[in-house]
């Protein structure tokens, strides 16, 4: 059992360790892309590629079910429910267009991570009000610049029995007040495959469900509940009609 622990920790050092190497080897161009809008797409665009390289070498691949075309001249709310910080890796390897993470600060226990994170996403002090009215002042800013951003609606990565955490409001109430569509992102397998807290690792597919776009308007009158219920029901569903079919 030692041994096998000792295998999966091995294994998961391995895949962190190829995330930083790219991200260290293309540090001195990141820096100059991610200095302006007008470039952050070429950045995104390498994190894109080097994740999926990344999915490879690791023995993972993945097969995306789209529902409806994303359109690139225009910007999203992208919410994908929380299974590990894997699918960070997933989600830049499989989502079409560019986008940004908003979420917290201190999000890994390596520092070089964070300080990476907090320079090319939007983070923000859960514990400042000052820090969360600026992230949310900034993901404004992106969306009309037409950067679609990523926010885990869970908030956090639930307990492993709990299949989908209860939802926060903020994602929509920024859905609505920009008047931007949202997307649900289910990761059907993370969970299974890659585990936060359990040295388990699985080789092969992860499924990616890109739903179709929900729009703000007319069924929901400005009502971030309603809208933050219809995306957790469909993301709820998918989880129960597909977790089980390995």
């Amino acid at each position: 059992m030692k041994i096998k622990v000792l295998f999966y920790k091995l294994w998961r050092t391995w895949l962190w360790v190829s995330v930083l190497l790219g991200l260290i080897l293309f540090l001195p161009f990141s820096l100059i892309l991610i200095s302006s809008q007008k470039t952050y797409w070429l950045f995104h665009l390498f994190c894109k590629y080097w994740c999926r390289l990344v999915l490879i070498i690791n023995g993972f691949w993945y097969v995306i079910h789209k529902e409806a075309k994303i359109l690139n001249n225009r910007s999203y709310i992208i919410c994908p429910n929380h299974t590990s910080k894997f699918d960070i890796i997933l989600l830049f390897a499989t989502f079409p267009n560019t986008f940004v993470f908003m979420g917290k600060k201190n999000v890994s226990n390596i520092k070089f991570f964070d300080w990476f994170y907090d320079k090319t996403m939007i983070t923000f002090d859960r514990d400042n009000i000052s820090s969360s009215f600026k992230a949310y002042r900034k993901a404004d800013k992106i969306l009309k610049d037409k950067i679609s951003i990523v926010i885990f609606p869970e908030g956090r990565v639930p307990e492993e029995k709990i299949r989908l955490g209860k939802f926060k409001l903020g994602a929509f109430k920024l859905a609505i007040s920009n008047k931007v569509p949202i997307i649900p992102v289910t990761f059907v397998d993370n969970k299974q495959k890659y585990p936060e807290n359990d040295f388990r690792v699985e080789l092969g597919i992860f499924r990616v469900f890109l739903h179709k776009p929900i729009a703000y308007e007319n069924e929901f009158n400005n009502d971030a509940k309603i809208l933050m219920d219809k995306t957790f029901n469909i993301m709820s569903n998918t989880l129960r009609k597909y977790e089980s079919k390995q």
